[in-house]
């Protein structure tokens, strides 16, 4: 009987299923496990026990853990900064409102594709000592981000933006109210009393907050000597007689 041998697969427990593509399995699993622990205190053992394989399919794939690290920063975070970096591009749009927004945008549809990317970007690339830190530096698009503030320095001069506003810190403002509440949601809503966050709640808040914030302070000039006048009140004396 001329039977044919299957063609050599990788062994491991992961159940066949049609279409089902190990690698992109094992790529999702080590990400959010390096999110919720650390890359350094992730072993290639938890890997396989949370992706439920062998330890020697993971290697079958991924040589070593450099291997590894290359293929996520490659595949998940490089294009993810450049579809959120974009934003500010050459063909993006001058208005720095529309800008920011469109940037606010993109940062919570990423965060909701992979919501373990906040956690990791800030443990691991953030960080000092971030063990993708060092790969991911060469892929942040620096010039955009130079765009992003000589755009808002810009509609500051023609007297559209808040001048109080630093160009270059409204990037980092915007980047920190997008990713640090949602790195630090599962201690937040550990706290007793305090309700977990909803993402639309917080997309509102950061939008409206950014927005808002850019906005140049109605009647700048004639707030001072209200606010003086109001402490003058203050300090007033009572006319009135006690009796």
């Amino acid at each position: 009987m001329n039977m044919k041998r299957p063609s050599a697969k990788p062994r491991g427990r992961r159940p066949v299923v049609e279409n089902f593509d190990v690698r992109e399995h094992l790529l999702d699993t080590a990400t959010r496990l390096f999110s919720e622990r650390g890359i350094a205190a992730t072993t290639v053992a938890q890997i396989a026990v949370a992706a439920e394989v062998t330890s020697a399919l993971v290697h079958y794939y991924f040589t070593n853990r450099e291997t590894l690290l290359d293929a996520i920063v490659e595949e998940r975070l490089a294009p993810s900064v450049g579809f959120v970096w974009s934003a500010a591009g050459e063909d993006s749009s001058d208005d720095p409102f529309v800008m920011v927004a469109e940037f606010v945008k993109r940062l919570f549809d990423v965060t909701g594709r992979m919501p373990w990317l906040p956690p990791l970007w800030l443990r691991e690339v953030v960080n000092e000592g971030g063990m993708l830190r060092d790969r991911m530096i060469t892929r942040i698009p620096f010039d955009n981000i130079k765009r992003f503030g000589a755009r808002i320095k810009e509609a500051q001069h023609a007297g559209a933006v808040n001048p109080d506003l630093d160009p270059l810190l409204m990037f980092n403002s915007l980047f920190a109210l997008v990713m640090l509440p949602q790195a630090a949601a599962k201690m937040w809503q550990s706290i007793r009393g305090f309700p977990a966050i909803e993402r639309e709640t917080l997309q509102r808040h950061v939008t409206a907050l950014l927005l808002g914030g850019m906005h140049p302070p109605a009647a700048r000039g004639a707030s001072k000597p209200a606010a003086k006048n109001a402490g003058n009140t203050a300090r007033r004396p009572s006319t009135r007689s006690s009796s």
